[in-house]
């Protein structure tokens, strides 16, 4: 009789201290599966447990990181991607960037739904490629994920959790860990040849924007709690003060299982010392790593079995709780942009089912690359660059919140300087921006200079208002094409490609003259890269053209009206386009290069390509920033339109009359 109150005093704790846990455990998967076997063991192998102060740095960042989140979500009622079309700068460029860095990290995701298949390979050896594996698994995801149920999507990573707490648990018996190398390894230090090591720790342990996933989970579980719960859906401080230590806990639970599936990958490289025949650095390669680990936990009952089961496990939760978060994050920007634009868009639920199809087709185009490793550290490099970014967007956000609810002095200083941090040492991980787009960048001063020159012409004033005849759009066609080929002339060449900032030229051409004049301009200077000749000069060729092509419909779909945002969007498709569709789909089906070779130079090429070209358009349209709107033609385009400007600008003009010159100097 005694212990019934005291049972129910302890239900009643436990039900007011974790009323929000679940979302954590969605984030320790996520986050577990991008850092697990392609860093920490590797890492492991090569330093011991002398990089785990690093890991417990990173940790601190990314908890105020999330923290921030949560209390945004918890004291607004709204996840932190409803907040992105309100922050300062350009219209909605916080959700379009977003939008497209989780398109681009489909790839990753990819990559670790590989990764689940390699292992599963391993597991059932010679049963079914490793592709149709894969594609069997994804498959799996999507039933998963059918329903749109976060409920059963807690419930399956719940599961999760259990196994990996007692595969944990079970490896801690079997290999005692020696609580005083423990010990040293918190002791901050930078063993040689560490330095990469610990940049790969702060770029990718703990996650990077799949920490913004967490504010969809919360919202979508207080949701959920205000069913039930009346006083859960007044947000007020209340409220807030009565549920932040619940969402604080959780977070905290979710980290701590994040912190031990690193330590302990950590510790499975040490423990065989997977790579000691190999110097500081050395290239580990994925079937090395399997083949090493596999000998170590070897010695346990059934030890390889339970090893590439648990992994399997791992990266198949982190795909299908990324894949959800993802679809939920992007369906809400879509959603809120249609709202704001006056747009009537499919409900969320279709939006959610949609974006989960146009996910697995990025995923499946990933199935094709041959190194899922280097594709995750290709990526996570490039998020944590727009994570840095985000982060200082989460500090303007959370000043915006009631007093309450706000980060104290030491949160603000944790934030500000983590974000800094993290964006430095991604463009160091990513040294093909160092390396390639800061000079490119300091190259293009002469094309900033010949722009500036060019927009106090008269020739210039003709194009942007329409009195451009043929002759002027003639002399437009060799100015742009000029730059184009300065482009190429002054690129970087690096293993058997140029990196550039040749399709500049053809982009601004099509802005101020049009589809033909822009297709005209990249043709001359496409023509110029493809006489050089490469493995690549076809692709470029074509990727010139398109350009000058893209940009010059553009102007027609914005009627005229030019924005910093359109022409960064404008320049990061172009690109985009350039080396994620048109060079693999010309490259890899003649056999003229390798998947991994393309891969290689994608990842070499994409990122200083892209900001090389941004940076060109930004210039050019600063400098029509008093133009209201460029001229477009009020005839609708159409293809008999374009045919009818490209025969006129092939044609030699006609030499005008006295009378005709005298008209047209009066208009």
């Amino acid at each position: 009789m005694i212990e019934v109150p005291a049972l129910q005093k302890l239900k009643k704790w436990f039900r007011e201290t974790f009323v929000f846990f679940g979302p954590g455990l969605l984030l320790a998967i996520t986050a577990a599966g991008e850092a697990g076997v392609t860093e920490a063991i590797e890492i492991g192998a090569h330093h011991g447990l002398t990089l785990i102060w690093a890991v417990l740095f990173t940790l601190i960042f990314k908890y105020a990181f999330t923290n921030g989140i949560a209390r945004y979500t918890l004291a607004t009622g709204h996840t932190i991607f409803d907040a992105l079309s309100r922050i300062p700068g350009p219209k909605y460029w916080g959700s379009v960037l977003i939008i497209l860095v989780y398109l681009v990290e489909m790839l990753a995701i990819g990559a670790m739904l590989m990764f689940a298949a390699i292992f599963l390979d391993y597991l059932l050896p010679g049963v079914y490629n490793a592709v149709l594996i894969a594609l069997f698994l994804l498959l799996v995801c999507l039933a998963l994920l059918r329903t749109n149920s976060y409920e059963i999507l807690e419930l399956i990573v719940a599961v999760l959790v259990g196994i990996l707490v007692l595969a944990i648990i079970f490896c801690l018996f079997e290999f005692p860990l020696s609580l005083g190398l423990f010990a040293a390894g918190l002791v901050p230090s930078i063993p040689e040849g560490s330095e990469m090591a610990i940049l790969a720790i702060i770029g990718v342990v703990g996650s990077g924007l799949n920490l913004m996933l967490y504010s969809v989970w919360l919202h979508e579980k207080s949701r959920h709690h205000s069913e039930t719960e009346q006083t859960c859906t007044l947000l007020n401080e209340s409220h807030f003060r009565k549920y932040i230590r619940s969402v604080n806990l959780d977070v905290l639970i979710g980290f701590f299982f994040v912190a031990a599936i690193t330590i302990g990958f950590m510790f499975l490289g040490f423990s065989g010392h997977a790579v000691s025949f190999m110097g500081h650095g050395a290239h580990l390669s994925l079937d090395t790593l399997i083949t090493q680990v596999l000998y170590i936990v070897g010695t346990l009952p059934y030890g390889a079995y339970l090893f590439l089961a648990l992994v399997t496990f791992i990266f198949f939760g982190a795909v299908v709780v990324s894949m959800d978060g993802r679809a939920r994050a992007v369906a809400k920007v879509i959603r809120g942009i249609g709202a704001e634009s006056g747009h009537e868009l499919p409900s969320e639920h279709k939006l959610y089912q949609i974006i989960l199809l146009v996910f697995s087709g990025i995923i499946i185009a990933s199935f094709l690359i041959s190194d899922p490793m280097l594709i995750i550290r290709r990526i996570a490099a490039f998020s944590a660059i727009v994570f840095g970014v985000f982060g200082f967007i989460v500090i303007y956000l959370d000043l915006k919140l009631p007093e309450y609810a706000r980060g104290n002095r030491l949160w603000l200083m944790i934030m500000g300087l983590g974000s800094a941090i993290s964006i430095y040492v991604a463009l160091l991980l990513e040294s093909a921006f160092l390396t390639y787009g800061v000079p490119l960048i300091e190259r293009m001063i002469v094309v900033v200079f010949v722009l500036y020159i060019f927009s106090k012409t008269e020739l210039f004033r003709k194009l942007i208002s329409g009195r451009a005849d043929i002759l002027d759009k003639f002399w437009t066609v060799i100015v742009f094409s000029a730059i184009s080929m300065y482009g190429t002339f002054r690129g970087i060449p690096v293993e058997g490609v140029i990196i550039n900032f040749r399709d500049v030229g053809p982009m601004i051409a099509g802005l101020v003259g049009g589809p033909v004049i822009g297709g005209v301009a990249g043709l001359l200077g496409g023509l110029h890269r493809f006489v050089q000749g490469g493995d690549t000069a076809l692709p470029c060729f074509v990727a010139t053209v398109a350009a000058g092509v893209i940009a010059g419909y553009a102007i027609y779909r914005w009627k005229g009206r030019i924005t910093l945002l359109r022409v960064t969007l404008l320049a990061i498709g172009v690109e985009c386009l350039h080396l994620l569709v048109i060079f693999p789909m010309l490259s890899i089906p003649s056999g003229v290069m390798a998947p991994g070779a393309v891969l290689n130079i994608i990842s070499i090429t994409l990122l200083p390509m892209c900001m090389v070209n941004i940076a060109g358009l930004l210039i050019f349209a600063y400098i029509v920033r008093r133009c209201e709107v460029l001229f477009v033609p009020e005839e609708k385009f159409s293809l008999e339109k374009l045919k009818e400007e490209f025969r006129q600008l092939i044609t030699p003009p006609e030499k005008k009359t006295d009378e005709e010159e005298e008209e047209i100097h009066v208009r």
